[in-house]
């Protein structure tokens, strides 16, 4: 169902066209956590090493597809705001074709760089075979990953919600059945770490071809009002242009992050397989929660894009008082389990019997009492950070959002040679405080500008007159 974020209570709005999103955060963060529980407990710590040597790798590509995505989901979001339906098919077709050379150029690299990067990162002797095959097996499939993210921000720029749900929760179920089929001795076909790539290898693929289709099927049903421009074409030089201009910024805040993770991970596998499987661990627990915000601020992005496009600005307003709202009630949730089974959770990613189980719980336990508390800090950010994104401010987005980042890399240097394990922890919350100040510097100089009509950034000012 396409939904029109521009009508109706901007509060309502909102919360229902975020809740899905919302779900289906939750439902491919519950996948990371079963793929690495499978390993922990099915192949070992020192299985769960490897893939999470490989995880801020892999993150790249993620981060590109979710960069990527945001750029076109504006776009998308703003023709579908105006009622250019013509345009807004276009800029659909524009975003896939642009997906499928970046994906071609991703492959290329991935597969030229992998056992550089392995290195760069200190990988243990121990570990490495498995980290490699589980990276290249990954690279392989990249162009499912940007496919698909391409497909679910096509949905979501249209006020689709429940689709990328849908297909999400299919997928991570295939994942992880795939996951157990590939790596327990019962089943028969015990592929090691390659098998969890390999799962994850299919069960993209098949939600990438799934979502094309019903993206295409969802387009022809969108009619062309009268009076728009017709004329539908699979590539636009103009709209992939102003794609650009706001992918370019996305795709580097995105990098920054796995990018900083890989200059944390390079420190933090000094420190052996059992910290390595505990940090990794913890990390993904801690990702539930930050991928949540996330999806509010993507959320954010296309209300503020829609209804920026169809010049309604109070509304915008009036929304992100709402995802505030909604995140930090969301936050205090996930604080709560935090501390409260902190252990319980780290836990559940390795077998007790492990020699290696304790110091990996210890590990991912004191990272998770530490930053975990600071989560409403982050909620807040990203949904600030997601108002300017769709408001088109990228300049200022760049800004709020790379601080906290550098900020983070750069304690987890100076803090780790004096406090190890500890330093590494504390960096994170550190970085969060001191880029929540960018960044509400920055969404005040955009809220002035939003304020002033002659400042709102309209389709004239963003996108191309001509497609």
């Amino acid at each position: 169902m396409v939904k029109d974020l521009t009508i109706g209570s901007p509060a309502k709005s909102l919360i229902k066209f975020s809740l899905p999103l919302i779900v289906a955060t939750i439902f491919q963060q519950l996948y990371n956590l079963a793929d690495s529980i499978i390993a922990g407990n099915v192949l070992g710590v020192d299985a769960l090493s490897a893939t999470s040597v490989s995880f801020p790798v892999t993150m790249v590509y993620v981060a590109i597809a979710l960069g990527g995505s945001a750029g076109a989901s504006v776009v998308i979001a703003r023709h579908m705001g105006a009622k250019e339906y013509g345009k807004m098919k276009t800029a659909v077709f524009t975003a896939m074709t642009m997906t499928l050379v970046l994906s071609a150029v991703l492959m290329l690299m991935g597969e030229l760089l992998c056992t550089p990067i392995l290195k760069a990162l200190n990988t243990e002797d121990k570990i490495f075979n498995d980290s490699a095959s589980y990276l290249r097996i990954y690279t392989f499939g990249v162009a499912f990953v940007l496919l698909y993210n391409a497909a679910t921000a096509a949905f979501t720029a249209m006020g689709d919600s429940r689709a990328p749900l849908i297909l999400l929760i299919c997928s991570s179920v295939l994942n992880v059945g795939l996951d157990l089929i590939f790596t327990v001795d019962a089943v028969g076909i015990r592929l090691g770490v390659s098998g969890l790539a390999w799962a994850t290898f299919i069960a993209q693929g098949i939600a990438c071809l799934t979502s094309l289709i019903w993206l295409f099927i969802r387009l022809r049903k969108i009619r062309i009002t009268e009076g728009d421009d017709t004329r539908v074409r699979p590539f636009s030089l103009p709209i992939a242009l102003s794609i650009c201009r706001i992918a370019v910024p996305s795709v580097v805040q995105q990098l920054f992050i796995p990018v900083g993770q890989m200059f944390v991970q390079s420190i933090i596998n000094g420190f052996g397989s059992a910290v390595i499987a505990g940090y990794n661990s913890a990390v993904k627990v801690n990702t539930l929660c930050i991928a949540c915000n996330n999806m509010m601020s993507n959320a954010v992005s296309s209300f503020t894009a829609q209804n920026l496009g169809a010049d309604k600005p109070d509304r915008v307003r009036k929304g992100l008082k709402s995802a505030v709202l909604i995140v930090a009630l969301m936050d205090i949730f996930f604080i709560a389990i935090s501390l409260s089974l902190s252990r319980y959770l780290i836990a559940l990613f390795a077998d007790s019997s492990d020699a290696q189980f304790e110091a990996m719980v210890a590990a991912g336990k004191q990272f998770l009492v530490i930053t975990s508390p600071f989560y409403i800090v982050v909620g807040v950010k990203l949904v600030l950070d997601g108002m300017l994104r769709g408001s088109g401010k990228m300049l200022l987005f760049m800004i709020g959002t790379v601080t906290d980042l550098i900020i983070r890399v750069i304690f987890s240097f100076i803090l780790s040679p004096s406090l190890g394990f500890l330093g590494i922890c504390w960096s994170y919350p550190i970085g969060w405080a001191l880029g929540i100040s960018a960044t509400i510097t920055c969404f005040i100089i955009a809220l002035k500008q939003i304020k002033r009509k002659s400042s709102i950034p309209t389709l004239s000012q963003n996108l191309p007159d001509k497609s």
